[in-house]
């Protein structure tokens, strides 16, 4: 296994920053949509919050793939 200069205590920190970026957006995004449309319905609440987190999880997953395949790409 390649070391590429990243320790893992760096990963971890980046990771955890992602984390709490996605988490972030993910509670803007909820409130900012709910609020537009006056949705006040709990159970609409948690739809729209799954929908978004599921979006948002799906996105991160997509980036994340994409930055791997580069790094893969470029230590070859």
């Amino acid at each position: 296994m390649a070391n590429n200069g990243k320790s893992l205590e760096l990963k971890f920190a980046l990771y955890t920053l992602a984390a709490t970026i996605l988490v972030t957006a993910w509670a803007f995004i909820c409130n900012f949509i709910n609020s537009t449309f006056s949705i006040t319905n709990p159970a609409g609440q948690i739809v729209i919050s799954l929908a978004v987190g599921f979006v948002m999880f799906k996105l991160f997953a997509l980036i994340r793939e994409k930055v791997k395949q580069k790094s893969d790409d470029a230590s070859l």
